[in-house]
This record gives C-alpha cells, sequence and structure tokens, in this order.
C-alpha cells in the first residue's frame, strides 16, 4: 500500500529545499515590529501541531504550545494574539470528520473569553466552519487548511505550495503576515482567499484528486496484468504529456493510497455530496486493490 504522504520529492511545481533562513542561521526577526512581537499559541501538538510551533518557534519569541496530554498551560493560550488549532478531526461511523475535538477547543476558547484569532489548520466537515463562527459569535474564527506530507510535516509547512485561508478580511490580513517568511508568498505560492465553504472543499478535494489519480493508475496497472504488459511502459505514455503537472500518483506497482489523510478527507467528501459516482468508484478500486495487495 502506497502511503501518500511520504517522503519522496516532489516534481508538482518545484523542488523542495530548506527555507533561506534556516540556511544561514535565520534569526527571529521581521521588518514589521508589530508582527515579530505578536505571541502564537499552537493547541494540539500532533504532527501538524508540532510543525506549527517548531517553525514560528524559530521567526517568534513567543509561541506556547498545549495539548490536552499535559503539555503546556492554558493560560498563556489566552494572553496570545493568534492561536492555531491543529487537533485530530478522525472519521466518524457515518463517514463524516468528526470534529468534536475543534468544537470542544472553540467551546473552551469562546467560555473563556479568548479576544485573539482562532486559526483552524486541522481538516473540517464541510459546513462546520460556518456554523462554528455562529455558535461562537464571539470568537474570530479563521479556516486555514494544511496541505502537508506525513513523514516531511516540517519542509512542508515552511515551504507550502500555497495558503490558503477563509474568514473576516482583517484577520485574514493578519494570520497571513506570519507568513512573511515563505519564499515568493503571494506570486509563485499563490494566496488563495476564498468563503469558508470553499476552503472547507478544497481541502478536501485535493485529498480526494489524490484518491482518485491512485485509483486510476490502479486501474491501468489491473489492465496490464490481465494483457501482460509491463504498467510503468503504459503509464510513461501518460507521464510524458505536457499537461500532467506531475507524476506523483501516477506510478503504478506502489498499491493503494492510504496514510491518515486521504481515506477520511475522500469519505468526508462523498458522505457530503448527494451522488458522487466518480469518487465512490475510486473508493471502490481502492479497496479491490488493498484486498489484492
Amino acid at each position: 500500500m502506497r502511503f501518500i504522504n511520504d517522503d519522496r520529492k516532489s516534481i508538482f511545481r518545484k523542488p523542495r529545499r530548506p527555507c533561506p533562513f534556516f540556511r544561514r542561521g535565520g534569526g527571529k526577526k521581521h521588518p514589521l515590529t508589530q508582527v515579530s512581537k505578536q505571541k502564537l499559541a499552537v493547541i494540539g501538538l500532533g504532527s501538524v501541531g508540532k510543525a506549527v510551533k517548531h517553525t514560528f518557534d524559530f521567526f517568534y519569541d513567543t509561541v506556547d504550545g498545549y495539548d490536552i496530554d499535559g503539555r503546556g498551560n492554558w493560560e498563556n493560550v489566552l494572553h496570545s494574539d493568534i492561536s492555531f488549532i491543529c487537533v485530530s478531526t478522525p472519521e466518524s461511523e457515518d463517514g463524516h470528520l468528526d470534529c468534536s475535538n475543534v468544537d470542544n477547543v472553540l467551546c473552551r476558547l469562546s467560555a473563556s473569553g479568548y479576544s485573539g484569532i482562532c486559526v483552524i489548520k486541522s481538516t473540517v466537515s464541510v459546513g462546520f466552519t460556518d456554523a462554528s463562527t455562529k455558535k461562537y459569535s464571539n470568537l474570530r474564527i479563521v479556516y486555514m487548511p494544511e496541505f502537508l506530507r506525513e513523514k516531511s510535516n516540517f519542509t512542508w509547512f515552511v515551504n507550502p505550495d500555497r495558503l490558503v485561508i477563509s474568514g473576516e478580511i482583517a484577520d485574514m490580513d493578519k494570520v497571513i503576515e506570519l507568513f512573511w517568511w515563505v519564499d515568493d508568498v503571494g506570486e509563485s505560492v499563490p494566496i488563495l482567499k476564498m468563503k469558508n465553504i470553499e476552503a472547507e472543499i478544497g481541502k478536501l478535494a485535493h485529498n480526494a484528486r489524490i484518491a482518485v489519480l491512485v485509483s486510476f493508475t490502479n486501474e491501468i496497472e489491473s489492465a496490464c496484468m490481465e494483457y501482460e504488459a509491463d504498467s510503468d511502459n503504459v503509464m510513461s505514455v501518460i507521464h510524458a504529456d505536457r499537461r500532467v503537472n506531475s507524476k506523483e500518483h501516477l506510478k503504478p506497482k506502489l498499491g493503494g493510497y492510504g496514510g491518515k489523510c486521504v481515506p477520511k478527507d475522500t469519505k468526508e467528501l462523498i458522505v457530503s455530496m448527494k451522488n458522487p459516482i466518480l469518487l465512490t468508484a475510486a473508493e471502490e478500486r481502492n479497496r479491490i486493490t488493498l484486498e489484492r495487495d
């Protein structure tokens, strides 16, 4: 089984590289003093939270981490200007993402009278952010989904392909300012501002596309096995097309898709739609591939 978020180098857009600030020793400096003095907090210190905190630690003086396992101090979170919510949202029995961990954090922040910006980095169900904004009207909620590989979270957070964000304009701008250290931010690394529902579906669609590509590749590999054809040669025909940006997820002999994110995010999108023909087929193709392997 292929684990989608592995550490193989991506050939999409450009090769990844360490942030230049890290290469030359870096430093917690920012041309705008008011930005550099922001107090940040990271809630949830799992794979995503650790990448977020470790990166911000390098550029900002005050970055407090908190996790329900006992790490950190909640009072420090309440004194932060911007908090990043990075808790888990596993698949529930009905196929939707279980966003109760995110809701619990928002509920606690609301009850504590938190006045900073709440940035949700966790992947959430379709409609969750709008519902939460209404439910916790005293909070300044921004949704900013993360696009990381499980085994190289830090590198991908330092060098993102894009920054996707939704929420009130003023709050979005304050959050975007924190990422001043990203190479070519706003240029080759686009800032994609949109509605909450669009950002939610966009995050899910990103992983669903991976699911479709992997299942397509396995379908072609299955056909090659029937006719005793070399699947690598067959897929090389597709790889050579200038319209195919990347060979990622189009490599045969790697099995079905797996990992923590792609399966559950694809399922969330499936159960949120009325007639998801293509995604359902991709999921079925993946099931057959995993059983075969």
